[in-house]
């Protein structure tokens, strides 16, 4: 076999790599890039989604002393505490304690020390998890793990098969299709989606196969334990007072710094061997670290600071800053919320030009097939269009539910889910340009509406978040509506391209394909 057939052969393996592994995890990729977007506003959509919560900036000092004089009152035995200062992106004061297996948590107003009533609701958090793991436990994690690598891998192949997509780009030969939306698109996006897969698949595989960890510890507590050095003292079983937690602030902020602590953890309260902990805020640096200084809690004598980490377990966090996106502020995490939007856009683009470049190839095949392709239209249109719909419709149950319904938080995943197999079932049973148009549409009217039906079930609408300065839940106000105006431009470039399409008949329409190029890359 010469070299002129030797490259043939492994372009063509690429391209259907490229193809049908695209398509299959195509389903998977999107709703994990798109829920993972939505999860770098994580912090806001909770801090919207739960519209109690709403306090007066406090000094951390004050905050301190209300949490501790709280859970002093409330779980003086308890095996530990954990105390969430007030940060710029989330608000709220948050006690946590714990007593064997069961753990409980309280809002509380910083200045008052009240405790806060708030709607049960997961928040973003839903959005987060649903991107680690698809809401499936270890399942879902070996999906999303298995996706990740897959889309390395078309990433690759499609540079390969499209060696002359980056001299288009550049000589700006950009072709209105949607195999030139993919390819614009994926050249755009190509740095971010190599980056975010990359790290992405390190964190997944790390849970996934700790081999590392198993070789070097008998379990993943030792190696949790020398990574991050923790003062971990087993209970004496003699009741000693608790130095007051706002008297060691000070002490903590000389080896942390002025204002940076974000948590407070303290553990064996109300014994001789307490021990209390100050970790650092993360967001201020791209490795996830947070520094500690740890303090005797009978005592309050400085046990220990870490600031030095391991080179290894550095490299892991700064891994999974990147990933994660917590420092940078605002200017970063608009940037990955843009580059995520399209990057699903990419994807997206790419699996609707599979159906487009075969719609007419399939006119005159088996029953099977045309069975088979039309399973795969409704499943495009229920991954991009029905998903962007139950995640709008998930905001939407968190203001129309009862507040005082039993187990809420999880009414509304149910319905989030329920929304999401309505529109399975809509895009089966409706033809495929009416099924993108109507749920385009629909997506459309949720997004817009979603700012006014804020106003009319809570004291926190538009004209009173943004008067107040509240800008954490004006921009997920105002995001929602601006989404929700292209996705209304959107159903109506589908609905004219529908109508200027409906006179053709199959075969005028494999000519006019033909025309516009799309059969130029044979996928």
């Amino acid at each position: 076999m010469n070299k002129l057939n030797t490259n043939k052969l492994f372009t063509q393996s690429m391209r259907k790599l490229h193809t049908w592994g695209g398509l299959v995890f195509g389903w998977l990729l999107f709703a994990i890039f798109l829920t993972g977007t939505l999860a770098v506003f994580e912090p806001e959509l909770t801090h919207w989604m739960k519209p109690e919560l709403r306090v007066n900036e406090t000094a951390p000092i004050q905050s301190l002393a209300a949490a501790d004089k709280k859970l002093r009152l409330f779980a003086p035995q308890a095996d530990s505490w954990l105390i969430h200062l007030p940060q710029e992106r989330s608000p709220v004061l948050e006690i946590v304690w714990k007593k064997g297996a069961i753990s409980l948590e309280r809002y509380l107003d910083p200045l008052t020390g009240k405790v806060l009533k708030e709607r049960q609701s997961e928040g973003g958090h839903f959005f987060a998890r649903f991107h680690t793991d698809l809401s499936s436990g270890k399942a879902g994690l070996w999906l999303v793990g298995l996706s990740s690598v897959v889309m390395l891998a078309a990433i690759l192949s499609g540079i390969i098969i499209h060696k002359r997509v980056f001299a288009d780009f550049f000589r700006l030969r950009w072709r209105r299709t949607w195999f030139g939306a993919h390819t614009l698109s994926g050249v755009l996006t190509l740095p971010f989606v190599l980056m975010i897969t990359y790290t992405g698949m390190i964190l997944t595989f790390f849970f996934l196969m700790p081999l590392a960890s198993q070789l070097l510890y008998k379990n993943q507590a030792g190696l949790w334990a020398d990574a991050f050095q923790f003062q971990d003292r087993a209970r004496a079983n003699t009741p000693a007072a608790l130095v007051p937690l706002e008297q060691l602030l000070p002490l903590a902020e000389e080896q942390l710094g002025k204002n940076a602590v974000m948590l407070v953890q303290v553990k064996n309260p109300g014994d001789r061997q307490a021990t209390v902990t100050f970790i650092r805020r993360i967001d201020d640096r791209i490795a996830v670290v947070g520094d500690r200084a740890t303090f005797d809690g009978a005592t309050g004598q400085l046990l220990s600071t870490h600031t030095n980490w391991n080179p290894y377990v550095y490299a892991f966090r700064f891994l999974a800053g990147l990933h994660a996106a917590k420092f940078g502020g605002y200017t970063i995490s608009w940037l990955y919320f843009i580059a995520g939007l399209a990057s699903c856009a990419m994807i997206a683009a790419g699996l609707i030009f599979f159906t487009v470049k075969r719609r007419s190839r399939y006119v005159d095949a088996s029953l099977a097939t045309q069975c088979g392709y039309r399973a795969i239209e409704a499943l495009n249109i229920t991954v991009i269009s029905g998903l962007i719909t139950a995640c709008t419709a998930y905001l939407w149950a968190n203001r129309l539910l009862p507040v005082s319904l039993k187990d809420r938080a999880e009414a509304e995943i149910i319905l989030f889910f329920s929304i999401w197999l309505f529109m399975l079932l809509h895009a089966l049973l409706r033809p495929p340009h009416q099924a993108w148009t109507e749920q385009l549409r629909f997506a459309a009217v949720l997004c817009i509406g979603l700012p006014f039906v804020n106003a009319l079930t809570t004291n926190t609408g538009l004209l009173n978040t943004v008067g107040g300065g509240d800008w954490m839940t004006a921009g997920v106000d105002l995001t929602a509506a601006l989404l929700g105006i292209v996705m209304a431009f959107t159903a109506r470039y589908v609905s004219l391209r529908q109508k200027n399409n409906s006179y053709l008949t199959p075969k005028k329409l494999k000519i006019k394909e033909q025309i516009d190029g799309v059969h130029k890359s044979n996928y």
